[in-house]
């Protein structure tokens, strides 16, 4: 089996939305776990999908894959320092995706109009080749419409905006946008 090339040397992990998100969340069983990282303004995981995600045939469901585009992209608000929630998702199955099998996501930022984001994802095999895509839309909203949801990850959605810089110090200040050179790394 061909492996996934190298990630970038400045790939920084970022935390997961919450412990138990079925994308990211390392305490979901049924989850993904992707471990998302930043690179420069987009984001990438590695993945390689387990049993527990097929649907017919061997091939990971459909709804799994929709569901890490999802996630993987809501990793793009963290980069722009944006609360949003997703209001579309458009998936392109292209080819199967069979379990076991590596393969990247990457995701980036094709556009914001207001409170519109518009995004993109994809995953490749380790041969390069494209087995899905997806084209997402999200709309800006308030810290507030996290935390009325009373969850722990709710709450912390809260602490997930801010900005950690190379030297591990955080910083509220900075002003929105793709251009903030910090991210937010692991235990920040």
């Amino acid at each position: 089996m061909t492996e996934l090339p190298p990630r970038p040397a400045d790939a920084v992990l970022l935390d997961p939305h919450g412990d138990r998100c079925f994308g990211c969340g390392p305490d979901n069983p049924a989850g993904v776990a992707l471990q998302v990282y930043r690179v420069g303004d987009e984001v990438l995981a590695d993945v390689s999908f387990a049993p527990k995600h097929a649907g017919a045939h061997g091939v990971v469901h459909g709804g799994v894959l929709a569901s890490a585009c999802d996630d993987l992209v809501a990793f793009l608000l963290y980069v722009l320092r944006q609360p949003a929630v997703t209001r579309s998702l458009q998936v392109e199955y292209l080819a199967p995706v069979p379990v076991g099998e590596p393969h990247r996501l990457t995701g980036r930022l094709v556009s914001q109009d207001g409170r519109r984001l518009t995004m993109a994802a994809e995953g490749r095999a380790a041969d390069g080749a494209v087995r899905f895509s997806a084209h997402a839309v999200f709309v800006t909203v308030d810290l507030a419409h996290f935390e009325r949801f009373g969850s722990a990850d709710g709450a912390d959605a809260v602490s997930r905006f801010r900005v950690a810089r190379p030297d591990t110090t955080v910083s509220d200040t900075s002003p929105p946008g793709p251009s903030v050179p910090g991210t937010i790394a692991r235990g920040a």
